[in-house]
């Protein structure tokens, strides 16, 4: 995980799957956030699965004011399926520069006069 300068990222290893640890991942993510909630970029690269444990936690979390999911593919994209029933706006991506202008969108716009 790495905290930057307008946002979080996250990059889960290759072939790892998910489980009731990301409870872990969610408190750390809360910890470099501090008082105030802040984008996330998840990188889930070529996760192997997603325990139904680690979908409700995930779609249950607050931790972030957004969060862009970046995959390699559809099959990444059926697999994060759930997150769009999250409690924070969360969208899919396969392209990481459309990922970060999709989750700073708010940034630029609270700077506005």
């Amino acid at each position: 995980m790495s905290f930057e300068s307008e946002s979080n990222r996250i990059i889960w290893a290759p072939g790892v799957t998910m489980t009731g640890d990301v409870r872990g991942t969610i408190g750390a993510v809360d910890a470099v956030s501090g008082a105030g909630r802040r984008p996330l970029l998840v990188h889930i690269g070529s996760v192997k699965r997603i325990t139904r444990e680690a979908r409700e936690l995930l779609i249950e979390d607050t931790c972030s004011s957004k969060t862009a999911v970046l995959g390699m593919d559809q099959v990444s994209k059926v697999m994060t399926a759930f997150a769009y029933t999250s409690a924070t706006p969360t969208q899919f991506f396969t392209d990481e520069a459309e990922a970060v202008r999709w989750l700073l969108e708010h940034v630029a716009e609270a700077q506005l006069p």
